[in-house]
């Protein structure tokens, strides 16, 4: 069976929409299932935020040492620590990137969206590379109001954690649309994001590094390397917004091998919001088919050794 087969058939077996892309380094291999459908990108769209800080970096526009002052305001619903920080706390913008990637903070992500100029800065950065297909309209805050009714889409963030307990969101809203009012892309261009990133082609060597260094720190672990044999590095971010699972990033099977596999995922989560135990146990299918799917990769290209 060959690998888009194999990968064809998990994606069946596990019964969900998906977009996958994988980009051999070394070889320029490439094949993808799906690989240009849009799809919400969730929080894998700090790739993109990373790469145009990284390209203001280079042009010395802003600094890694700067630092950005917390304040209430600034403070959004999702994943994150920095709600439960006080305000007036000043991290620098390293600090916020790297909360930004490995634990997908969503207060310092919009911090950072700002600090570069808006949403419309990160897709026009994209935009000029090439990558039409990644679109950028919603930081963290705006995108989360979208996936509640509008009567409630403004209440403080405790009041909205705490509807959700009783509530689901909408379903069929903007936070969820595949069209580019939205934050969406395809497989293919992320992985073509990821390998301009590697490449170095986006900004000079240090910079470089610094991107991957990060991105290598991800604490979030159980989708594209579910499976990988132990001490596999992978620089990586995932994304999560209701019944979407995505994961792109980079696997280093060796000093000379490497491969990049963007992962996008939907699955119907309504029937499951209010039933926990059933949930995680969708949510573990859901994920351990994203590993068998990183896994497939890994063992495809780790021959080449």
């Amino acid at each position: 069976m060959s690998l888009d087969e194999r990968i064809v058939a998990i994606i069946t077996g596990a019964d969900v929409d998906a977009g996958v892309a994988v980009s051999h380094i070394e070889s320029g291999r490439r094949l993808d299932v799906n690989g240009d459908a849009p799809f919400p990108m969730a929080s894998t769209f700090k790739i993109p935020i990373l790469a145009t800080a990284c390209r203001q970096l280079a042009a010395g526009s802003i600094s890694l040492d700067a630092r950005v002052p917390l304040a209430d305001e600034d403070k959004s619903m999702g994943s994150g620590i920095l709600p439960y920080f006080e305000s007036g706390l000043q991290p620098t913008l390293r600090d916020l990137l790297t909360l930004m990637i490995i634990i997908s903070d969503n207060t310092a992500t919009d911090i950072v969206v700002d600090y570069l100029g808006g949403a419309a800065v990160v897709e026009g950065t994209m935009h000029e590379l090439g990558l039409t297909e990644i679109f950028f309209k919603l930081n963290c805050k705006d995108l989360l109001r979208q996936a509640f009714p509008p009567e409630v889409a403004d209440l403080p963030r405790d009041e909205l954690v705490k509807w959700t307990t009783e509530n689901d969101i909408l379903r069929d809203g903007l936070a969820f649309s595949k069209g580019p009012e939205n934050n969406v892309s395809t497989a293919n261009a992320m992985n073509e994001l990821l390998h301009l990133i590697y490449s170095g082609a986006l900004f000079p060597e240090d910079l470089r590094r610094t991107a991957l260094d990060i991105l290598y720190k991800q604490q979030f672990n159980v989708r594209i390397s579910r499976f990988l044999p132990l001490g596999t590095k992978v620089a990586h971010k995932t994304g999560t917004i209701g019944g979407i699972r995505n994961d792109c990033g980079i696997i280093s099977i060796s000093d000379s091998n490497h491969v990049i596999v963007s992962l996008f995922l939907e699955w119907d989560e309504a029937p499951y919001w209010n039933q926990p135990a059933a949930h995680h146990q969708r949510v573990f299918e859901v994920e351990t088919a994203m590993g068998e799917i990183g896994r497939a990769v890994y063992d495809e290209f780790a021959r080449l050794d």
